[in-house]
């Protein structure tokens, strides 16, 4: 059974879901749990950690909505079985990034940003990357479908050829590339899983801070040495880091797709962690969960 808790923290009047932070755990209620924006961590800290009772989790004065009160089942103090309220709103700002799993509780091994937050390793990015390239050629395929349908007719003559052959006793011809497209349709195919690429990762990483594929192993792209910045990566960052991770791989040329292996791999040497994407647009990778 997972230990992380279903559900999620009561959101705030005009917000449609609660920010990132630390929230009582509705597991435990004397500890408090954080929530990542999308669902909980598995990091948890004792509620003294948090300093008085109305302060939020950097210390600063706690901020009560109008009309969050306490007959709505959530109170500043612990976990109700009606509902729990947070330590306290830091008005107009996103709560941060926990530093370390188990924050109050135990430290952290593997190197981290300059301000504390564990960096992702090899294995996750890999395993992120891989899922975001295959929702990449998902969708640049179907999109690319018109194109990739006009060889229909070229795979029925080799077909009718290669039956032909084989009747008599002859070797079954091959088919290139070339005969199924023409050099415009090979070029129109590799520009829609490009555009499609490069879309993808500079929207989710300007808008959400991961992909789908970074989402789903609990990672988060943030500025170099800022693990616990909360704010959206800016426009350059997150172009040039799209730039130079997805091209070489949707572009499929025989030295584009070396410099992608050799980029893949440029974290396992790294000190920071940093894929030569990462250094281009000065970004780094953390574990959030």
């Amino acid at each position: 059974m997972s230990d992380i808790p279903i559900g999620s923290p009561p959101a705030p009047p005009g917000r449609h879901a609660a920010p990132r932070g630390w929230y009582p755990d509705p597991v435990d209620g004397s500890r408090e749990r954080y929530w990542d924006g999308w669902g909980w961590s598995r990091n948890t800290r004792e509620v003294a950690a948090n300093g008085p009772a109305g302060a939020g989790p950097t210390g600063a004065p706690g901020f009560q909505p109008h009309g969050f009160q306490q007959q709505q089942g959530y109170q500043q103090q612990g976990y109700q079985q009606q509902g729990y309220q947070q330590q306290g709103y830091q008005q107009g700002q996103p709560q941060p990034l926990p530093s370390y799993p188990g924050a109050a509780a135990q430290a952290v091994a593997g190197p981290q940003t300059a301000d504390g937050v564990p960096l992702a390793g090899w294995g996750w990015r890999f395993l992120s990357g891989l899922i975001d390239l295959i929702i990449v050629s998902i969708v640049g395929s179907i999109l690319a479908l018109p194109v990739s349908l006009q060889s229909l007719p070229a795979i029925s003559r080799y077909f009718s050829q290669a039956v032909a052959d084989a009747e008599a006793g002859r070797m079954t011809p091959t088919l290139t590339a070339q005969e199924l497209f023409s050099t415009n349709q090979q070029i129109l195919m590799s520009a829609i899983t490009v555009v499609v690429g490069l879309l993808y990762f500079v929207l989710l990483w300007r808008f959400r801070g991961a992909t789908l594929g970074q989402s789903i192993c609990g990672l988060r792209v943030v500025p170099d040495g800022q693990g616990r910045n909360t704010e959206r990566l800016p426009w350059p960052q997150a172009v040039i880091r799209a730039l130079v991770w997805s091209v070489p791989f949707t572009a499929g040329t025989a030295m584009l797709l070396l410099f992608g292996a050799l980029n893949s791999l440029f974290p396992l040497w790294n000190a920071k962690r940093q894929a030569i994407h990462d250094i281009a647009a000065k970004t780094q990778l953390i574990k959030i969960r």
